[in-house]
């Protein structure tokens, strides 16, 4: 029988991996309050993260015999391989990093939870299925740790780098579609559940909402904690 989706193997992996992960950022953000070694520790999940997305593709491309399929053709796989190369060979809030942060951390949090893939094989370590998994929670757990460490900070001004992101990911799929023969890529011509409407023509006024969403609540909690601070150092200052 193969794994399902909230099937015994798939609550045993989101298990095992919720108190490493937990475990992990807990750990970092108690002990490692060094910049350098933050900046040392993001780069290294960077590295296993780009290890995972690598591995994934690779088993893809041997599985359906075709060398193209190495390039990522969903905005999850595309979103991995970007988080980790900006996460390896980019600074502190970079650029790329206010458009492929948004993505990865959606897509992950919804593919981890929701693994359509994962009834592909019998086994549930079959390459495709455990390296998508693997990829998925490695990201998710990347961007938690970005915004924990400020290594990211969300920016409103910063929207037409999702937008510039964002039409980078649909060039590429029109190329793949119109060039290297494609079916689908980056759910242009298909949805991302079959039955449903969710092309990327549909998906993207609702990650837009998201996004504006997001950004609103950020924002107002930000807000709220700095008042917190301020009032705290206004009352040790009168104290003294």
């Amino acid at each position: 029988m193969n794994p399902e989706i909230f099937g015994w193997q798939h609550l045993v992996y989101l298990a095992v991996c919720l108190i490493i992960s937990i475990a992990s950022l807990v750990c970092i953000k108690i002990f490692v309050k060094d910049e350098k070694k933050q900046d040392i520790i993001v780069r290294c999940i960077g590295g296993l993260l780009l290890a995972m997305i690598v591995w994934n593709r690779i088993a893809i491309a041997i599985s359906n015999k075709n060398g193209w399929n190495l390039i990522p053709d969903s905005f999850c796989g595309m979103s991995s391989l970007v988080l980790a190369l900006s996460c390896i060979l980019g600074k502190r809030n970079n650029a790329v990093l206010h458009f492929v942060v948004y993505l990865a951390l959606l897509g992950d949090i919804l593919t981890v939870f929701y693994p359509d893939f994962i009834g592909q094989n019998p086994s549930f370590f079959y390459p495709n299925t455990i390296s998508g998994l693997l990829h998925h929670t490695i990201g998710l757990v990347l961007c938690i740790l970005l915004f924990m460490t400020g290594w990211f900070k969300p920016d409103w001004h910063k929207w037409p780098n999702l937008v510039v992101g964002f039409l980078a990911h649909i060039t590429l799929g029109a190329f793949l579609i119109s060039v290297l023969g494609y079916d689908n890529a980056f759910y242009i011509n298909s949805p991302i559940l079959s039955g449903t409407p969710l092309t990327v023509w549909v998906l993207a006024p609702i990650f837009a909402i998201l996004y504006v969403v997001f950004m609103v609540c950020y924002y107002l909690i930000s807000n709220k904690l700095s008042q917190k601070k301020k009032s705290k150092t206004e009352e040790k200052e009168k104290q003294a």
